[in-house]
């Protein structure tokens, strides 16, 4: 009864993941028509965010459809506990030491891929491509980050939340690495996640709302906007080091507060039975078996 009840709201983040592929995939058909099919007028459709406001608009009408009164009150409750600067930042460390992780990650991806012919690198590119038009930023650094904010850390979250906030957390972290179906991209945001659900779970949403934003905006288009002038190699290796030294603060703080984090953990223990059973769950099987293949479509031939 527990793995059905689960899997029906997994289920309910397949049906958005759809709906949200499918509207954008429309609404940018749509835009094609209204101009002429040259190949310019294709890039220029790639960089507008514009097709991603209707996808959102419909995948939100499906999360609004099955949340209830209550379950929409305890997505935005308050908690108790206090958001300070300080632990903002070491919050935010700790994102960029997933930045590192997937750096090495995505390295590692390649030299795999090419052993059979293929290459991640278009992928790696549209993980790491920053905002060429003004709507394309709205959505990346304002809509996209509130909208996922309120779908995996909201509905995902929440109503996982009741098998415990580990279970919680990491099965929400999953859902939302995976829905990004890029195979570069999927496993930094499964670290993001574990951080923004702790944080909405501890802190509240809204903080895990901000958070994604430092990451999306600060972090990447703004970072990208100061250094404009800077000549390639240059801006390169000052993002670099920005990296660097945020992710190693990052692993720092994990590591000075690795006692607590294992005591934390221990006190999870009722999670193991239901990660084991919703991971190996038909649900999620086959839609990680799904996505996975729609993510392997991505990659190119050498």
């Amino acid at each position: 009864m527990v793995n059905k009840k689960i899997g029906k709201i997994l289920l309910v983040t397949a049906i958005y993941f759809v709906v949200f592929q499918i509207a954008a995939t429309v609404a940018g058909v749509l835009m094609m028509a209204r101009k002429s099919s040259s190949i310019r007028s294709v890039a220029a459709l790639e960089k507008s965010g514009i097709p991603y406001f209707v996808a959102i608009a419909c995948g939100m009408l499906v999360i609004i459809a099955v949340t209830s009164p209550r379950l929409r009150r305890r997505m935005f409750t308050e908690t108790n506990v206090r958001m300070t600067p300080g632990i903002f930042l070491c919050l935010v460390a700790v994102m960029m030491s997933g930045q590192i992780i997937s750096s090495l990650y995505g390295s590692a991806l390649e030299a795999f891929v090419n052993l059979f012919g293929y290459s991640a690198t278009a992928q790696m590119q549209a993980a790491t491509a920053h905002s060429q038009t003004f709507s394309m930023l709205v959505y990346a650094s304002l809509i996209g980050p509130l909208s996922e904010e309120i779908v995996f850390r909201g509905f995902l979250l929440r109503s996982l939340e009741a098998y415990g906030k580990k279970f919680a957390i990491i099965m929400s972290a999953y859902m939302f690495g995976l829905y990004h179906a890029n195979l570069v991209q999927s496993p930094f945001a499964f670290l993001l996640g574990l951080v923004l659900g702790y944080t909405a779970l501890t802190y509240g949403l809204k903080w895990a709302f901000a958070l994604h934003v430092f990451n999306n905006f600060i972090l990447g288009d703004f970072l990208i906007f100061i250094l404009r002038d800077v000549p390639t190699h240059q801006a390169e290796s000052i993002s670099g080091m920005v990296l660097l030294f945020g992710g190693l603060l990052g692993m720092w703080v994990l590591w000075n507060r690795r006692n607590e984090i294992k005591n934390w953990l221990k006190k999870q223990q009722e999670a193991q039975v239901y990660l084991k059973e919703t991971f190996f769950g038909r649900y999620n099987v086959i839609i990680t078996v799904v996505v996975f293949i729609l993510a392997c479509m991505g990659l190119e031939k050498l």
